[in-house]
């Protein structure tokens, strides 16, 4: 057991990460139960609900997941700090599974995490798949940049990803926010409005019954696209001096764009924070139940064209108009967004980024119009297929972004609307 000077210290170290530094919440409640564990008590999800979040008397954690939410997503923060920037700490904080105090474990310890219940998800083996793959990504790349020769870069829309004193690259990955129907082990639930624990809480103010028949999960998913489109993206962002890393949309700050350059893999529904930038590259989202549609505005924000896409089962005959934007974020840093309104389109979008004849395509397309430096430019296509696989790829629309049309500028109102 490590002494509380070196709890603390280490303590101080996590808060200070850029995992923590910009989350205010998670470094108040990580700080918090370390001091109940200090302190050798063992907080209950009902102390932690009234003590920490607030709550009155009338909380049931039972109806209401705020607890188990951010515990979720606070373990998976320090797990990304110490897959990170602690990689080389001494001591560990750990929280194990089904409880709520904080463990303090040396390194060379082994600590077991008590068993889950098994789930029949396919879709948990495409994300441990995902996190294997990102553990062999993010320490090859440590070790061999530098060591071997790598391929050049596809097409210039990479540029500021790999030039010798670019911002190290983040890699943002859309997840869906699933909820559980109640006295249901197996039936999972997902509505395009509810992306998050606050939409959650605002729509069960709205509709109170809701919440006694649904309750959020303690994780996200993560579908088979984003693997492909990592797949086609690493060989590329392996050439960058200060690498990468990753993060899910759910978890992504708008302080992020102070510190990487951003490219987002994922469909248009997990946006999540991005959804507000989207005026930025001239698109405007709006959803209902029935379809979404995407309107493509000019400078003067005219509409130029509307592109409806109807619900699809992944078993029919897919159509997709997947979106490869790319623009000038703020402190000079850049985005591309990458994503599709369905598996097929967000697996196309990356596999057309890194296509070499990207460009050369989209001048036959447009032979009037020269490509400007910066590349920055909205690019829709249009694809057809089965489920993830892809058999046809047009040009639909193209037009450049100006360097002055960028992501600082947010005086605008979010450019996408769910009804």
């Amino acid at each position: 057991m490590a002494d509380q000077e070196q709890i603390r210290r280490t303590l101080a170290e996590i808060l200070e990460s850029p995992e923590f530094r910009e989350s205010q919440r998670y470094r108040e409640l990580l700080t918090y139960l370390v001091e109940e564990s200090l302190a050798g008590r063992s907080p209950k999800e009902t102390t932690i609900g009234m003590q920490f979040f607030g709550k009155d008397s009338t909380f049931n954690s039972k109806e209401d997941a705020t607890v188990r939410v951010y515990l979720n997503n606070l373990r998976k923060k320090l797990e990304h700090f110490y897959l990170t920037a602690g990689k080389s700490a001494p001591l560990k904080l750990v929280i194990p599974l089904g409880h709520y105090r904080v463990e303090f474990v040396q390194t060379e310890e082994v600590v077991e995490q008590p068993r889950t219940k098994r789930r029949s998800f396919v879709w948990e083996g495409v994300a441990a798949g995902f996190l294997i793959m990102f553990a062999l990504g993010y320490f090859v790349h440590s070790f061999s940049v530098g060591n071997h020769p790598v391929p050049s870069i596809p097409n210039a829309l990479w540029t500021e990803y790999v030039q010798p004193h670019s911002r190290p690259t983040l890699i943002v990955l859309g997840d869906y926010y699933f909820l559980r129907e109640r006295n249901e082990v197996s039936s999972y639930y997902r509505t395009v409005p509810i992306n998050s624990i606050e939409d959650f809480q605002a729509w069960i103010a709205r509709d109170p019954a809701f919440a006694g028949k649904y309750q959020p999960l303690e994780f996200t998913f993560l579908r088979p696209s984003n693997l492909w489109g990592v797949m086609q993206i690493l060989p590329i962002l392996r050439q960058s001096p200060q690498g990468y890393s990753f993060k899910l949309a759910s978890e992504f700050s708008t302080a992020d764009f102070k510190t990487h350059n951003i490219v987002y893999l994922g469909t248009v529904k997990t946006l999540y924070n991005f959804r507000k930038f989207l005026h930025i590259f001239g698109i405007e989202r709006q959803a209902t139940y029935a379809y979404e549609k995407i309107i493509l505005r000019g400078e003067k924000r005219d509409s130029i064209e509307t592109i409806f896409v109807g619900g699809q089962r992944s078993i029919d005959y897919v159509k997709d108009y997947p979106i490869i934007a790319k623009g000038a974020g703020p402190e000079g840093s850049t985005i591309l967004m990458l994503m599709g309104f369905t598996e097929n389109g967000a697996i196309a979008a990356p596999r057309a980024a890194c296509d070499s004849t990207l460009l050369q395509a989209i001048q036959a397309k447009y032979p009037n119009e020269p490509l400007h430096e910066p590349l920055y430019f909205t690019l829709v296509l249009a694809t057809e297929g089965l489920a993830q696989a892809v058999f046809k790829t047009d040009i639909r629309y193209f037009a450049q972004n100006k360097p002055l049309f960028t992501i600082s500028d947010i005086s605008h109102l979010d450019s996408s609307s769910a009804r």
